[in-house]
């Protein structure tokens, strides 16, 4: 049945609606991305006390009301620099979890060094001292809370990577790959604070200490079925 006169008009009115709001969103979008952006390029150049909102706001080409409506605090910025990769850093880990390392240990080990490599490259340790220090007193806050879950799903996927093992019999049945995952997440965040709180820290330290958490933790774990430097995966 044909549309009569009014209802054409209000199907075309429907899809100016449609592409009017899909406008603004990629418009949102956009600016969001340019404000982060600029918000990067700055605390890298300035640091992040020297580095301002209106600053920001100029580089962005927007207003600092916009960048204020957008993220409330430059805390708030921050927290959304770090979230704007996290997209990537999930694509690296599951990546590692669709093709492990044959070892438990190694496989372990390079999750570490994966998100260590990753979160090194993005922004240096000044900068993230002052991300840990907002991720707690900023915690509540939408930004603190995205930074809170990324932590959690890291832990999750590290589960995940666990649970691989287990299911090829590299792992006892009845290891607790959840409270494993977390449990290891929690010293392998500990030492990346820890990196990041001392200067003259290197990469290799941090790789090392890590290194020896890891085997501690595994090596003492008591439900599974072998230690980690004879934990191999079953052959596919």
């Amino acid at each position: 049945m044909p549309l009569s006169g009014s209802q054409c008009r209000e199907a075309s009115v429907g899809k100016i609606v449609n592409v009017m709001s899909g406008l603004r969103e990629s418009q949102k979008a956009s600016r969001r991305k340019n404000i982060l952006d600029a918000a990067k390029r700055l605390f890298l150049e300035r640091g992040y006390v020297a580095t301002t909102i209106e600053a920001i706001a100029e580089t962005a080409a927007v207003s600092a009301v916009t960048v204020y409506n957008h993220y409330r605090t430059k805390g708030g910025v921050l927290l959304a620099v770090v979230g704007q990769s996290d997209s990537l850093l999930i694509e690296k880990i599951r990546a590692l979890i669709d093709d492990p390392p044959n070892d438990l240990l190694d496989a372990v080990m390079a999750f570490s060094e994966t998100i260590f490599s990753h979160a090194y490259a993005y922004l240096n340790k000044p900068i993230w001292r002052h991300v840990i220090a907002t991720s707690v007193i900023e915690g509540g806050s939408e930004f603190g809370r995205g930074y809170e879950k990324l932590d959690d799903a890291l832990a999750r996927l590290l589960a995940e990577l666990l649970e691989t093992f287990k299911r090829d019999g590299a792992l006892a049945a009845d290891f607790d790959s959840q409270t494993a995952g977390h449990v290891l997440y929690n010293i392998h965040n500990a030492r990346f604070v820890q990196f990041m709180s001392d200067d003259s820290a290197t990469i290799a330290d941090l790789y090392g200490a890590v290194h020896s958490d890891m085997v501690f933790t595994l090596s003492n774990r008591t439900d599974a079925a072998v230690t980690p430097s004879q934990a191999p995966r079953k052959s596919a």
